[in-house]
């Protein structure tokens, strides 16, 4: 005689018998996940005084970046979150004095300022000057110049 559990395997494909119970089958994406929802979810407090305690090491560009103008410019970052893909990321950041030429800016980037004042110039010469309580979104594939008239400190969050 066929039990439920067997004829949900033959039917549906969908289900596997286990001791007699049926478990729906998982792929191995789909088991990651599920494992994930099994640990405690909680909410990731991004405390700004955690940039007083930050190391600053020397900034030194990358290939979307050319520092142009700065003294020995320094910067720290701390990563607060990091989705399980890898993708999106969320955290504080602290640079020194520093001018940037932005050069087909890699990612989405939303930029809370805590600190400090930048004049972002766009490649059609608009300017603007930003400071504490300001938020932007420098978009993926963005090109101008970032002048710190200051240091700053910022709540960073992006995707690629």
């Amino acid at each position: 005689m066929k039990t439920f559990a067997n004829i949900l395997i033959v039917s549906v494909g969908m289900f596997f018998l286990t001791d007699s119970i049926a478990m729906p089958k998982v792929s191995k994406p789909q088991a990651a996940k599920e494992q994930i929802k099994m640990e405690t979810i909680k909410i990731i407090h991004m405390d700004p005084t955690q940039l007083d305690n930050i190391e600053l090491s020397p900034e030194n560009g990358y290939s979307f970046m050319e520092i142009i103008a700065g003294n020995n410019p320094e910067a720290g970052t701390l990563n607060s979150y990091k989705s399980v893909d890898g993708k999106f990321n969320a955290g504080l950041s602290e640079y020194s004095k520093m001018t940037l030429r932005l050069k087909d800016w890699p990612q989405d980037e939303f930029m809370y300022f805590l600190e400090g004042q930048v004049e972002i110039t766009n490649e059609d010469g608009s300017s603007k000057v930003y400071g504490p309580g300001d938020a932007i979104v420098m978009p993926k594939g963005f090109s101008g110049t970032w002048r710190q008239l200051s240091t700053i400190k910022k709540i960073h969050v992006s995707y690629p």
